[in-house]
Formats: structure tokens, C-alpha cells, sequence
């Protein structure tokens, strides 16, 4: 019996504690944490709930400070490990959902719910994998430990803490990346521009918000804003809307206040191109009033300079990498406050041979008006690359071949996973190339024959690498 007809007769099982575990909002809380629930209290729901999983099915877990998670497969004595990291944790909901995001449903053979596509699927795949092979009494040379983090959207404060703790894994995978091998990851870093935020002329931007996240495309933009007495802009904002159809709004206006809502295309911050950034084109549409200020220079920065601009060529930044590609920007935070402060969250990515210096020298260059102090928000991370012959990358993409009938060369990804903290470590699966990414979006899915077709790779991937 081949390894995805075995991996089907898992189907149903998988699916019901899939539910389980995306039935848990595992979302950063800042209103619950504490030091024994540093990301906060659903999140050690989940972490609980993986382990009741690994108690069920005899597997030898362990927790690491109420961040991480281990299960574990194989000779516990073995000297050589092989690492599966993988994240519990999920962005936020946000809007435009047409069913429930913790409430996951199955339709037309596609599974719905937040972290279906990122990663709560790929994890259960993973694990269904190792339990597969439990089951069937397989030998392995290596132990095996399924890594499972908690702050991977946020500030991945939870992996380094486990690797300090019990140590690097031999070689590794992470399914949070695209099939077939993924063995280079480009730097990824926030900037934060802060400046004053006084708003003078006959048009006051009182309020903008957009985005919580500087690592997703906002979906989401709202202004207000104070006009001269008389002056209508409903008819502005409706021929704007229809000049660009893919977006939706709606405005309220009593007197001389004015409220703003736009719609744009939420997506995943590692491929901007994929959305449509609601805070650049509300910032756009607000440019052809009189502001003054620093809204003017606020409105200016988001909508010429940075809009529909995701290789970042207005900010002197393109630059492409023959191996790892180009660099990308996504702008993920959007705030302005009248009399108080604004704050702008710049995300790049972007590949060997350009440095985080370089690209905040070039972002101060290229502020116009806007009188902002740059910085660096968080310690970011640099390219990480894994050569195409090591044993990790040819024997992850011999099996990709083999179970799909199609060869995919190795390559380079936006985004960041967990992967990169290893020195061999690539990101392997779960999204296959057919498949439209729905990672932070609304309506967010995968595939349900793609659950067990994953599981399989990973299983035959395991059984390969610990031989």
C-alpha cells in the first residue's frame, strides 16, 4: 500500500482533532499574559490540547517555559535528532470572513478556519505523520521531535528559548512554507518611523488607523476627518471606489466630521502583491484635499511614495539577488492621531547582499516632508540558505517527486519560518503549488485531500531521513 492510501485511512481522525485545535483562538493576548501564560491563556489551551493528543497516542512529550511544546518519536538515547518546527499560534481574525474563523466548517472539499493554511493544518499533518509511523511499528535511526511554538506571528520569543534548552536539532523542516523544498529564506525586518502628528489647513485629519500586524497586508482603513462647512466628499469617495472596483467603503458625514472606511485585499506581509493595502489607498484619496501639517506629509509618505510600490523602488531600495531575489516591503502599521503621535511599521524582506542599515539610510533619504525618527522595531533576521546538496534538501525533494509525479527545484521564500533558526533547516510543504494562499487572509483554507496527501510526504520524508 502506498504511503498516501495509508495516509487516507487517517483522514476522518485527523479532521476531527484538527477542529479541536483550530476551535482554540490561539491569538497573542496581551489582556492574559502573565509569566506562566507569556503569550497569553489560549495559547496554552492549544499547547495543552497537542499534548493530551501525545498522552492519547503514547508519544513522550515535554513543555519548555510555557512556550513551546515537544512530542516525540523514536530511540530517545539516539545521538542524531531530526526536528519538525512548527507554530500553534494564528494572526487575528480580522474582517470579511463569510463563516466563522474559529468555528471550522468543511465545504465543497475545502476546510475553512484561521490557521487552516497557517499552520494549524500543516501541524496536525505533521503530527498525524509521526502517528502513522507509531503505529505501524517503524524503527528509526534518529528521534524525532515535533516542535511546536507559540509566537511565531509575533516575536518569536518561544523557539530560541527551546533550542537554549534542549539543544539543536541534527537537521530539521518546517511545513510552514510552500512544497517543494524551500532552502533559503530572505532577512526580514520592521522599521518604525514615529513623528508628531498636528494636522493644520482647512481639512484636519482628526484620526487613521490601519492594520495591526506589520507582517499582513491591512484589509481594513479608517479616517476621520473635519471639513469647511458646506463641502461634501460622498461623491469623491463613491468615483474613487469606482475607478477601483476591488475595493469597498463606505462614508458617514454629519456636519463638518467625516468618517472614512475602506476595504482593500488582506494577505499574508511576506507577498504584498497578493493584497490590496486599505491604508495606501485610503491615503491615496485623501492626498487631493488640503491638509496641512504633518497629516500632509503623513498622507503624502502613504499615498505616493510607498503605494503600490512593493519592490520599494521610490525608497532608493531595489534590489534583487540573482540566487535569493528581490527585496519587498509591506507596510503593516498605519496610526495617526491629531495633537499626539503617528507611527508607520515598514516590513522588508529581502535577500543576501543588502543590510539593514542600508535600508533604514535609504528610508530617512526618501521621507519628503514627513519629519519622523526611524528605527528598527525588533531584532530582525538575516538570509539563511541551505546548499542543494546536502542529504536535508536532495532527499526532501526526491520524495516530493516521487509521491506528486512533478520535480520542483529548490528555491527561495519571503517569508520567514522556523527553519532558518537551524543550521540545516528548510521549510518543506504544506502548500502545494496548485493551491491559491490564503495565509492571514479572511476565509482563510486548504484542501482537505491535501491533509493527508501532506501527511504522507511527511511521513515518507521522516522514514527517509531516519534510516
Amino acid at each position: 500500500m502506498t504511503w498516501v492510501r495509508q495516509a487516507k485511512q487517517y483522514e476522518a481522525a485527523l479532521i476531527n482533532d484538527l477542529n479541536q485545535i483550530v476551535r482554540i483562538p490561539s491569538v497573542l493576548d496581551p489582556k492574559t499574559q502573565t509569566t506562566q501564560t507569556p503569550f497569553g491563556i489560549d495559547m496554552i489551551r492549544a499547547l495543552s490540547k497537542m499534548e493530551e493528543l501525545a498522552n492519547r497516542d503514547g508519544f513522550r512529550y515535554g513543555r519548555v517555559d510555557n512556550m513551546v511544546t515537544w512530542i516525540e518519536f523514536g530511540p530517545a538515547d539516539a545521538l542524531e535528532s531530526l526536528g519538525i518546527l512548527t507554530h500553534i499560534d494564528v494572526v487575528p481574525a480580522g474582517d470579511g470572513w463569510l463563516r466563522q474563523p474559529f468555528n471550522p466548517e468543511v465545504l465543497d472539499g475545502l476546510y475553512f478556519g484561521r490557521g487552516a493554511a497557517d499552520m494549524k493544518a500543516d501541524l496536525m499533518s505533521a503530527y498525524y505523520a509521526l502517528k502513522m509511523l507509531a503505529d505501524q511499528g517503524r524503527i528509526l535511526k534518529r528521534k524525532v521531535r515535533l516542535i511546536i511554538g507559540t509566537d511565531e506571528e509575533n516575536g518569536w520569543r518561544d523557539m530560541p528559548r527551546y533550542l537554549a534548552q534542549e539543544g539543536e536539532p541534527t537537521m530539521g523542516f518546517s511545513p510552514d512554507g510552500a512544497f517543494a523544498v524551500v532552502n533559503g529564506e530572505k532577512a526580514f525586518q520592521t522599521v518604525q518611523l514615529r513623528f508628531p502628528s498636528i494636522s493644520e489647513g482647512p481639512y484636519i485629519l482628526e484620526r487613521f488607523i490601519s492594520g495591526n500586524r506589520a507582517n499582513v497586508v491591512p484589509g481594513e482603513a479608517k479616517a476621520r476627518i473635519n471639513v469647511p462647512q458646506g463641502m461634501l466628499i460622498a461623491a469623491d469617495f463613491a468615483d474613487f471606489l469606482e475607478q477601483y472596483p476591488f475595493l469597498e467603503g463606505n462614508v458617514q458625514q454629519v456636519n463638518e466630521t467625516v468618517r472614512l472606511t475602506l476595504f482593500g485585499v488582506q494577505a499574508h506581509g511576506a507577498y504584498p502583491a497578493d493584497g490590496k493595502n486599505a491604508g495606501t489607498y485610503l491615503a491615496h484619496f485623501l492626498q487631493q484635499y488640503p491638509f496641512g501639517g504633518d497629516a500632509q506629509a503623513f498622507l503624502d509618505f502613504l499615498g505616493t511614495t510607498v503605494h503600490q510600490d512593493i519592490y520599494a523602488k521610490n525608497l532608493g531600495l531595489a534590489y534583487r539577488d540573482q540566487e535569493m531575489g528581490a527585496l519587498t516591503l509591506n507596510i503593516g502599521v498605519m496610526r495617526y492621531s491629531h495633537r499626539g503621535q503617528g507611527s508607520i511599521l515598514l516590513n522588508f524582506r529581502y535577500p543576501q547582499g543588502i543590510n539593514l542599515q542600508a535600508i533604514i539610510t535609504q528610508v530617512q533619504r526618501h521621507m519628503g516632508e514627513l519629519a519622523a525618527e526611524v528605527t528598527n522595531v525588533q531584532a530582525g533576521m538575516p538570509p539563511h540558505l541551505v546548499v542543494t546538496d546536502d542529504e536535508l534538501v536532495s532527499t526532501l525533494s526526491e520524495v516530493y517527486a516521487a509521491q506528486t509525479g512533478q520535480y520542483l527545484p529548490p528555491r527561495t521564500s519571503n517569508g520567514g519560518s522556523y527553519a532558518r533558526l537551524l543550521k540545516r533547516g528548510v521549510a518543506f510543504g504544506g502548500q502545494f503549488p496548485d493551491v491559491k494562499v490564503t495565509s492571514h487572509q479572511a476565509n482563510e483554507f486548504t484542501p482537505v485531500a491535501n491533509l493527508t496527501r501532506s501527511m504522507a510526504i511527511f511521513a515518507e520524508s521522516i522514514w527517509r531521513l531516519c534510516q
